[in-house]
């Protein structure tokens, strides 16, 4: 007999005031957790423009794409080194 199958006849012998206390056991172990508060972009730049760097602050709209540009610029180059 698996363990549910055990559980479904122990309950169905439980009164109705026995099936209450059941369920509030049932509750307490399981705990569900309460939902994690999600940081929006907004919030994590306001956190990270405490500690940068003012003179940089402009560079960073760009500094991405640059550095997409000068990896595959790299990578072309590599890539053309190697075939000739």
């Amino acid at each position: 007999m698996s363990t549910r199958e055990i559980a479904y006849s122990m309950i169905d012998h439980l009164d109705e005031e026995q099936l209450n206390a059941l369920i509030v056991i049932l509750r307490g172990m399981t705990k569900e957790e309460p939902p994690k508060k999600k940081k929006s972009a907004a919030s994590l730049c306001g956190i990270f423009h405490d500690v940068a760097n003012p003179d940089l602050i402009p560079l960073e709209k760009t500094a991405w794409e640059q550095a997409a540009v000068e990896k595959h610029i790299r990578f072309l180059e590599e890539m053309n080194s190697e075939n000739s």
